[in-house]
């Protein structure tokens, strides 16, 4: 006798079997059955945004603070749409997230190339996501859905993860499943075919095989073995980690770094692999805006840069790509090729790359660390060049919002994530914000999204149960304000802090320095302004307070330790810039303000 179900029911049914228990999104007739399956699920909780973009990017926070998989849905036509940047976000940053968007009714979706619309609010959402996907399919069968729904599970979840999207007609979503399956599984050959040959006619598969070829091996104990062999020779060892190597490999390296006194420098994307005053944390890498101190032991002090799981991309080295740590050589481990067909030095001299796994190299590492030696000496001139710089830039007037960073980052000790929106406010907070050991901070990081933080915030609080904050600009909570109201109706105790300067502060930046100050849709009275932010939260029955900037260590801590969720508003300069910056042109060690020159010198002959 056949197990029959509601195909929505087994949707919902597969994934809370999967450990997702908390779906994001917002209700719509195409999407309505597999809303009705949620409320019916005793183990599953839908949690509704107010624009399907919040939804998608509380999924993104969930799955960056959660490490696993999250799931936003959204129904047909502009809600669909509206997911897409929460979408991009993910494929960026290398999240697992399944995307379920609902759609007409077969009969009624035309399918038929260059005829916009039949139906009501139709639209190609597979053809939309497919540039910012792993993979988007439109079931058009029930019998379909148990294959589709195993696969899109598997190809989210494994390789370089990323986003997956399935689009679900509306007969569809109440048609029927036989014989229910949970753990199918697929070959690599068959991921390769679906992910890459269904997206590219010209055999995207081969492609990718042949950009695996590429890398100098795909085998994770040749990589160990040669990352052994050039410690050995090396005197300035520095382990650089990103994003694709988190999780248990990122705990693996970091034991091992403290094992042996190796410097650590990350990606902004991997900031809480270690506490923000570790030992061996030396900062975020940062062609711009990177801590000084991570760009100079990098870029021009280091002889051996083992870069696990992070692309070395120019927001990470710089536009200059090849004039990137010219004097070290650079072992690159990541799982994805495409990632490995970028030269860092010119015509690859001194640099090595292993298309694999960050965790199945450093798993063959850790058991062959007895013939790594100490490099306590190295680790004392970092700390030596940190502490330089950091009483470099302490004394530099501009910073003061960096100050405020760090003080009201004592006061969120206790939140179990902190979620930083795009501007000014997220330079000051990845150079600044004194993260605690397993506290995460979540960033939009490839993607670059204002709008991200007051969502992702939310998606954190149910993926760590813990109190979580977001820290935003004004023009960037601007983007998603309305989540206000999300945060009111489920009492979410989250501490949103606004910086507000009344300016689109990053690109006032930019025009101040390269087009003749004139500061155009970016400033008050230039078509841009901000609202009393404190007075827009107290409307939606949030906790709120406004203060200027010089009253923060005066009034923040003590409003800040209520519970339940706050709103702190702290007024800025108008002309509030983000220091210390790398010119067009420098080399990212060599960032404004410039160092003392004295200073400068003495560090480099470390």
């Amino acid at each position: 006798m056949s197990n029959k179900m509601k195909l929505t029911d087994y949707v919902v049914d597969f994934l809370e079997k999967k450990g997702i228990h908390d779906f994001f999104g917002y209700q719509g007739t195409m999407i309505a059955h597999l809303v009705d399956s949620i409320e019916k699920n005793p183990d599953a909780r839908s949690h509704s945004s107010y624009n399907e973009q919040g939804a998608a990017f509380a999924a993104c926070g969930y799955a960056q603070a959660k490490d696993a998989c999250g799931c936003a849905y959204a129904t047909s036509g502009p809600g669909a749409a509206n997911l897409l940047s929460g979408v991009a976000d993910a494929y960026f940053d290398s999240l697992p997230v399944i995307f379920i968007t609902g759609q007409l009714n077969t009969y009624e979706y035309s399918g038929i190339a260059g005829l916009r619309q039949q139906g009501f609010q139709e639209i190609d959402m597979v053809s939309m996501a497919k540039p910012v996907t792993k993979y988007a399919v439109q079931v058009r069968d029930p019998k379909n859905i148990v294959r589709e729904l195993n696969l899109a599970w598997q190809i989210a979840n494994t390789g370089r993860k990323g986003p997956v999207l399935i689009d679900l007609p509306m007969n569809v979503q109440r048609g029927e499943v036989e014989d229910p399956v949970y753990n199918m599984k697929f070959s690599e050959e068959e991921i390769e075919a679906v992910v890459y040959g269904k997206n590219d006619p010209e055999n995207g598969a081969a492609f990718y095989r042949d950009a695996v070829a590429k890398a100098d091996s795909s085998d994770a104990g040749e990589a160990a073995e040669y990352i052994l062999t050039k410690i050995k020779e090396a005197k300035r060892p520095v382990f650089m980690i990103g994003h694709g190597a988190d999780g248990e490999a990122e705990k693996i390296l970091t034991d091992l770094a403290r094992a042996h006194h190796i410097p650590v420098i990350t990606s902004v994307l991997a900031r809480s692999a270690l506490g923000f005053r570790d030992p061996l944390n030396f900062g975020c890498i940062g062609g711009a805006y990177g801590h000084r101190y991570a760009n100079m032991i990098a870029n021009a002090k280091s002889d051996l840069l083992i870069c696990f799981g992070i692309s070395l991309c120019t927001r990470q080295i710089g536009t200059k790509v090849h004039e990137f740590a010219k004097g070290a050589e650079i072992i690159r481990v990541d799982i994805d090729p495409y990632n490995l067909q970028r030269e860092i030095h010119e015509g690859r001299k001194g640099e090595k790359c292993f298309c694999v796994s960050a965790e199945d190299v450093v798993r063959k590492l850790i058991e062959q660390q007895g013939q790594i030696d100490s490099y306590e000496e190295w680790l004392s001139i970092c700390q030596k060049i940190r502490k330089e710089l950091e009483q470099v830039d302490d004394g530099t007037p501009q910073r003061y919002p960096n100050r405020m960073i760090a003080y009201l980052s004592d006061q969120l000790s206790d939140t179990g994530a902190v979620a930083v929106d795009v501007g000014q406010h997220m330079v000051w907070s990845y150079q600044s914000f004194h993260n605690q050991q397993g506290q995460k901070t979540l960033f939009s990081g490839g993607h670059g999204a204002m709008g991200y933080a007051l969502p992702a915030a939310i998606g954190a609080y149910y993926a760590t149960g813990k109190p979580v904050a977001c820290i935003c600009g004004d023009g960037a909570f601007q983007m998603n304000i309305q989540e206000l109201q999300w945060v009111k109706r489920e009492n979410i105790p989250v501490k949103m802090i606004v910086m507000n300067n009344e300016a689109l502060g990053m690109i006032r930046h930019l025009q101040r320095d390269y087009f003749d100050c004139v500061y155009a849709d970016t400033s008050d009275g230039s078509g841009f302004s901000s609202c009393d932010f404190s007075n827009v939260a107290q409307a939606y029955g949030i906790p709120a307070k406004r203060i200027q900037g010089e009253d923060v260590e005066k009034y923040a801590g003590e409003f800040l330790e209520q519970n339940g969720p706050e709103l702190l508003e702290i007024m800025l300069e108008h002309g509030t810039y983000a220091y210390p910056k790398t010119c067009l042109g420098e080399p990212i060690h060599n960032q404004q303000p410039y160092i003392p020159q004295p200073i400068f010198d003495e560090l480099m002959e470390l």
